[in-house]
């Protein structure tokens, strides 16, 4: 029976291994494991955490080849040749990276490929860290460093890996502050902006605060939902943390769900025949292909209070 090739691959795989974003969560989160907070107690003193953060590097001159979207080419090309052996995907690769290569860089991405190959099989040998354990991402971390030292000069690592190793080694900061018990909220929340601030380039902070914003927004949602907060209330509580067009902004999102859900429960409330047609009359082709699932939804939210009462 034929069997593809398997492969263990890198790029942002680590992260989802620990089951950690990095870009999402924020400085309070408390999903750290007690093995991570007693490795991490002993830094409690120092804001940031070793090892010490290496900067992003800007050379002067960089080599337009070695990128992070050279790693994606290789991983669409692996995927692509579904090969048994190493030998099988070496020879298919020179076709597939010509689908995504120009001609005069498939020569030497070719033996990048090779070594990214045997970088891969590498890894496979490694045991994924454990989920929350602060400790074990840092030795992971650090092992593969060295592995990727074994088949890559530092500019190549650079290049192909750079921005991934400073994104994993920003979540072991994280989580090592996160499992710091010996930290004040503030003393923790200051530390994850230095930690951030050194490993990060400026497009990556822009990104997480992005999401991080995105998921604040969430939750003061919830907050004042909670509270049954007034539309004028909501608007002045958005506009003070996040600026007039964002609050302008929710407030319609808010408009849009109330009317969404206003439909859902007059579909929900009308008999089996009543509802055969205002499927078609109120909801758009989009719109039906979300019901059930909303309606299921709004069931297991509405039964879980008894389900916990009982």
């Amino acid at each position: 029976m034929r069997r593809q090739w398997p492969f263990w691959a890198a790029g942002g795989a680590l992260l989802i291994a620990v089951g950690g974003g990095w870009l999402a969560a924020g400085p309070d989160a408390t999903d750290a494991s007690p093995a991570a907070a007693r490795d991490a107690v002993a830094a409690a003193a120092r804001p940031t955490p070793n090892p010490e953060p290496r900067p992003a590097q800007t050379p002067a001159a960089p080599d337009a080849l070695l990128t992070s979207d050279l790693v994606s080419v290789f991983d669409k090309v692996l995927a692509e040749a579904q090969a048994d052996s190493k030998a099988t995907l070496m020879a298919r690769a020179p076709a597939l990276l010509a689908k995504y290569l120009r001609e005069d860089w498939r020569v030497r991405a070719l033996g990048l490929l090779e070594r990214y190959v045997d970088l891969q099989e590498a890894m496979q040998a490694m045991q994924p860290p454990t989920p929350g354990d602060a400790a074990y991402l840092r030795r992971s971390l650090q092992a593969r460093e060295a592995l990727r030292r074994q088949y890559f000069a530092p500019e190549e690592i650079e290049g192909l890996f750079g921005d991934q190793i400073r994104q994993d080694n920003f979540m072991a900061d994280k989580l090592e502050l996160l499992a710091n018990t010996a930290l004040t909220p503030e003393q923790r929340a200051a530390a994850l902006a230095k930690s951030e601030q050194a490993w990060l380039s400026p497009e990556q902070r822009e990104v997480r605060k992005e999401s991080v914003a995105h998921l604040d927004a969430m939750r003061q949602t919830e907050a004042l939902d909670a509270r049954g907060a007034s539309p004028q209330e909501r608007f002045a509580a958005r506009s003070e943390a996040y600026g007039y067009e964002v609050a302008r902004g929710l407030a319609t999102l808010d408009q849009e769900t109330q009317e969404w859900n206003a439909r859902l429960d007059r579909y929900a409330n009308a008999s089996e025949a009543e509802q055969a047609q205002l499927r078609e009359t109120l909801f758009n082709d989009t719109e039906r292909l979300r019901l059930s699932g909303a309606l299921a939804m709004r069931s297991a939210a509405a039964s879980k209070p008894a389900r916990q009462g009982g």
